[in-house]
């Protein structure tokens, strides 16, 4: 396909380029730092490892999800369910409560909606909110944050209105799109019994080794980026409130956590930062992190992933502050 092509030339590039600017900052901090070179190895290995075993069963179920609907479910009628209207958009964006997967595991669902005909603002909408707009997610973060629903409301309401508005943004502009994706017309009728489950089989299998690569490389990525991550200047900005939000805004989403996972640590940080601060922590974490910066490239085209994920960060921040102001009555 032209439009993987493009995106895995410039993703192979763009991962070589941030290796090197890592390796770069890895090697001037040990040059200033008292700590052993070795303990930073072994906690970057060990980091690596919780990242990968902790998304890959969620990568395996969007693998599977993405090639049911490839194998058994019609053009014709995905893209007459999510269409390019209100009503499409808002399903888009609800999906994620019947379909239990984290960031990583959407990407292979949204390559298949793609060849299926479905919008690529539609999907983005899809893709930015069914990580946190997610039954199992908003689970956790009740039992994080002792059965408060203030927070799951929170969270779940900015993620849902995020990916919406986000996926309007993208809208604007994608008719003059040069990167297309070729639609898979072939009604489902097509394939039966043996035939469907084996043309699964082998789609599951294209879609791991498409996304893995890229999956394994956002994981070292965020492993080196909290390995080297200076936590001393976490604590400096912990007084001030617009500061923090943007702090534990680069923190979500330098630490890439399952959206299953984040809402646990984001609760460990309420008794040092403001409510919106904490709030920005879990929504960058699904909406603006690293792992979405190299996976979604694999489904849009760069000026979606620039404008939809630079709208993202906007409204993140400005529902931190709407946070603040109605949990402590002021903006900041």
């Amino acid at each position: 396909m032209t439009h993987g092509a493009l995106v895995g030339a410039k993703l192979r590039t763009t991962t070589l380029a941030g290796l090197i600017v890592l390796c770069i900052l890895a090697i001037g901090f040990y040059e200033t730092s008292h700590v052993q070179y070795a303990s930073h190895i072994q906690m970057v290995k060990t980091l690596f490892q919780s990242i990968v075993w902790e998304a890959f069963p969620f990568i395996v179920i969007g693998v599977a999800l993405s090639a049911l609907i490839d194998s058994f479910v019609g053009a014709n009628g995905l893209s007459a369910f999510l269409s390019d209207s209100l009503s499409g958009r808002l399903t888009a964006g609800v999906l994620g409560l019947f379909l239990p997967v984290c960031d990583c595991g959407t990407i292979p669902v949204a390559r298949t909606m793609r060849r299926k005909g479905v919008g690529e603002s539609v999907v983005f909408t899809f893709a930015l909110g069914t990580p946190t707009v997610n039954l199992v997610a908003l689970l956790s973060t009740f039992a994080a944050f002792h059965q408060q629903w203030s927070w799951v409301l929170w969270r779940a309401g900015g993620a849902f209105v995020i990916a919406i508005v986000a996926g309007l943004v993208v809208r604007f502009g994608e008719d003059a799109l040069t990167e297309k994706w070729e639609v898979d017309a072939h009604p489902r009728t097509k394939r039966r019994g043996w035939t469907a489950w084996r043309h699964a089989a082998d789609h599951s299998v294209g879609e791991l080794f498409a996304v893995g690569p890229f999956f394994v490389a956002s994981a070292l990525l965020a492993a080196v980026a909290q390995g080297l991550w200076p936590m001393q200047v976490v604590t400096g900005f912990t007084q001030h409130s617009v500061w923090s939000i943007l702090l534990l805004m680069s923190l979500g989403s330098v630490l890439s956590l399952c959206s299953e996972a984040d809402a646990f640590v984001a609760a460990s940080l309420t008794t040092l930062f403001s409510p919106g601060a904490v709030m920005a922590f879990m929504l960058a974490g699904q909406l603006t992190d690293l792992r979405n910066l190299l996976l979604m490239p694999q489904v849009f085209s760069k000026r979606t992933v620039t404008v939809g994920l630079t709208t993202a960060f906007i409204l993140i921040f400005a529902c931190a502050l709407l946070v603040n102001q109605v949990s402590t009555g002021g903006w900041v």
